[in-house]
């Protein structure tokens, strides 16, 4: 099961999924439940294919959490770990790259020691359903490799560590 705390406005919203025979089955803060069968990520949108049907969204990821256009709206969430202040947060800006969630590490493309361009594909998580690409956040050297093709790995692992280059 993956759950994640949101925070939107002043509420802290909990969303749950949990793997069942037909997709994923998403429990809404609301209560309510949905059977998510696939999920696309492009560049900026996230696609659902639902019991009831396909639901495109326009999201961007921010340092603080994700915002997602619906039905000419704008939602911002941001993740309540965010607002801890009691555990370290690494950012990619600083070249530590973590799992975004629970997943397999489906493909790693670079190596310890390797020279790396800003936007460079480093590795692919898979996770419920989705591959997600992780990107180099600047140029630079990858000084620490914690991935390997095949390994589960949960939410908050640090899996590459970038070191900038130095001029």
């Amino acid at each position: 099961m993956y759950r994640a705390e949101f925070r939107y406005g002043n509420a802290t919203l909990a969303l749950t999924a949990q793997p069942d025979g037909r997709g994923w089955k998403i429990t809404l803060p609301d209560g309510s439940e949905r059977t998510v069968g696939r999920v696309e990520v492009a560049e900026s949108r996230l696609v659902l294919h639902t019991e009831a049907g396909i639901l495109s969204l326009a999201f961007v990821r921010t340092a603080q959490g994700v915002e997602i256009q619906y039905r000419g709206r704008v939602y911002r969430f941001q993740r309540v770990e965010a607002f801890a202040g009691d555990a370290p947060q690494h950012a990619s800006a600083e070249g530590v790259l973590t799992a975004p969630m629970p997943g397999l590490v489906s493909k790693v493309f670079v190596q310890q020691g390797a020279r790396v361009e800003a936007g460079q594909r480093l590795l692919v998580l898979e996770a419920m359903k989705t591959e997600q690409a992780l990107r180099a956040p600047f140029a630079g050297v990858v000084a620490r490799l914690n991935a390997r093709e095949g390994e589960l790995v949960q939410e908050g692992a640090v899996l590459v560590e970038i070191e900038a280059l130095s001029d």
